[in-house]
């Protein structure tokens, strides 16, 4: 018998399918399972109002678990909405990661009071509002709007770019600054030690699990952090080669529940 006892699970491009939905194979075996004692936790970069309606689909809430947002940022009880981990950017360093993307002239995004603000315009000005539903809001000045910290600052733009800033810094942006990417056009600024891979190591304290009791899947870099921590870490089939070469197996693509597949076997 295995001793699995928690699965954590990205959202966007390993969940989610490309309709952004989590297919009808999917969600019933992740709550079945959940009715048999596994813990189910969503681990993703979505701020938390983008991720409870599928957390409450999932049956997150009726059975005690967690939401992971902002890449690591904030861990909530779906049930309570109650956070348990809040790691903001603050003020100071929100001023200078919009600096630096206006010096490179990319599109660039907060999240306050459950709305994405931004300032200007961009072809995939509106990708981030379709994925997680939050609605927009337009200021003028981002600096001047925002007085306080935030969970997250994004970057966005055309991937060719994002590539080359995400090789510049090398996952650095200051002492008290990370970088990472969730998909190829977002370059997203998190406090220093934010990640997927800490977050969940938190949680498993709480909830008195070993990390050998952790099954992981993912797709993206903001995922390989908790990819390498965990007893059985899987790629998605469309995952990135960098993810893949982390994991210890590749399952099926989002667009085939791979999830699924992954879990009756090992399950």
């Amino acid at each position: 018998m295995n001793n699995y006892k928690l699965i954590v699970m990205d959202m966007d491009d390993t969940l989610m399918n490309h309709e952004n939905e989590v297919s009808e194979e999917t969600k019933n075996y992740l709550i079945r399972i959940q009715e048999e004692g596994y813990k189910v936790v969503l681990a993703s970069g979505r701020p938390t109002e983008g991720m409870l309606p599928t957390a409450r689909l999932l049956n997150l809430d009726k059975n005690q678990s967690y939401a992971i947002s902002y890449n690591g940022g904030k861990t909530v009880n779906v049930a309570t909405e109650e956070v348990e981990v809040n790691r903001p950017v603050t003020k100071e360093n929100f001023d200078l990661i919009v600096d630096y993307c206006r010096r490179n002239e990319f599109f660039v995004l907060t999240y306050h009071n459950g709305h994405i603000i931004y300032e200007g315009e961009h072809e995939y000005m509106n990708i981030e509002s379709e994925l997680t539903g939050l609605p927009m809001k337009k200021v003028d000045d981002l600096k001047s709007y925002i007085q306080e910290d935030v969970p997250k600052v994004m970057g966005v733009d055309y991937v060719a770019n994002i590539v080359k800033a995400l090789d510049s810094l090398n996952g650095y942006f200051n002492e008290e600054i990370d970088v990472t990417t969730s998909k190829p056009y977002f370059l997203e600024f998190m406090a220093t030690g934010v990640s997927k891979g800490n977050a969940i190591t938190l949680l498993c304290n709480k909830l008195n699990i070993e990390l050998s009791q952790v099954i992981a899947f993912g797709d993206s870099p903001n995922d390989i952090s908790m990819l390498e921590i965990v007893g059985r870490s899987y790629a998605m089939d469309n995952a990135s080669d960098r993810v893949k070469a982390v994991a210890d197996k590749v399952t099926l693509s989002n667009a085939n529940n791979g999830i699924p597949y992954a879990l009756k076997d090992i399950l």
